[in-house]
């Protein structure tokens, strides 16, 4: 795991968090978000729009994003005024991301190389250590590999379950060394994880002990509603004292726009949790 240097967009105007020490957190996969150039999933100012639109539906304070080209590509759909921005140094399109409220002080940044597994082709995962208030905390931004239409063999569909297995067993060693080094146990992990704990034969249980809970486990996809969500908030059983738990919701976009708008924006919905931090 290393340091990274922070990406910030510095403005002037500075917005508030919550009131009474609430923070929102929430994860998007935003499928090819690209900087406008070449992109492999093209859109136009329209699917900017709505994209923003729902970035200011969601209103988060930290927001891990998955799939993103890079920092200009983020630029395109949010207020920079708002936020900070922190990517991963991945080399292809599909980096992790957080954007982080500017009035949430980021104490330290890291890279999670160790959840490539030494394969160029497998995402890192992106961390920021984070105060607001007086309350330190460690937030992540993780994308695990999928079992997609190119694991086309029983090898190939299997070798996908094996690494997701391995990430998950990895995520949580190097978590424990953060653990270590800032003597904190107050952690959020977001992302695309591609699988749920309640599934059948999941390859990420390793991440429910008894130190994490999933708290989205029972959440359905909002593009096929007979399968469970992929999408996650796993928290520290600290964490898990601070979260507010009526307010998890998942972003419906096909309710808020038509099929094909919706399509454009994303083929994933963000989840969302407030939490109160004190």
């Amino acid at each position: 795991m290393r340091n990274l240097l922070l990406v910030i967009v510095s403005f002037l105007l500075f917005t508030s968090c919550g009131t009474n020490n609430e923070v929102t957190v929430g994860t998007f996969n935003i499928a090819w978000l690209g900087d406008g150039i070449n992109d492999k999933e093209p859109r136009d100012k329209v699917d900017l729009d709505n994209i923003s639109q729902v970035i200011r539906t969601i209103n988060p304070d930290i927001l891990a994003l998955q799939e993103v080209e890079n920092v200009a590509a983020i630029q395109r759909v949010i207020d920079t005024s708002y936020y900070n921005i922190i990517t991963s140094s991945y080399p292809k399109e599909q980096k992790t991301a957080l954007i982080i409220n500017k009035n949430i002080e980021i104490l330290n940044t890291y890279q999670m190389d160790e959840l490539s597994l030494g394969n160029k082709d497998l995402r890192p995962g992106i961390l920021a250590y984070c105060n607001f208030e007086g309350f330190d905390f460690l937030v992540g931004s993780f994308h695990f590999k999928s079992t997609s239409r190119y694991d086309d063999t029983p090898f190939k569909k299997s070798r996908s379950f094996d690494i997701r297995q391995e990430q998950s067993t990895t995520l949580l060693s190097e978590i424990e060394k953060l653990v270590r080094k800032h003597n904190d146990r107050d952690i959020i992990l977001l992302g695309d994880f591609n699988d749920n704990p309640l599934k059948k034969n999941s390859n990420i249980t390793a991440l429910e002990n008894d130190d994490f809970d999933f708290l989205t486990s029972s959440l359905m996809s909002c593009k096929y509603s007979i399968w469970k969500s992929i999408d996650h908030i796993i928290v520290s059983q600290s964490m898990k004292e601070k979260a507010i738990l009526p307010s998890l919701a998942m972003i419906d976009i096909n309710s808020m726009f038509n099929e094909e708008k919706a399509q454009k924006v994303s083929d994933h919905c963000p989840v969302i949790l407030k939490f109160k931090l004190e």
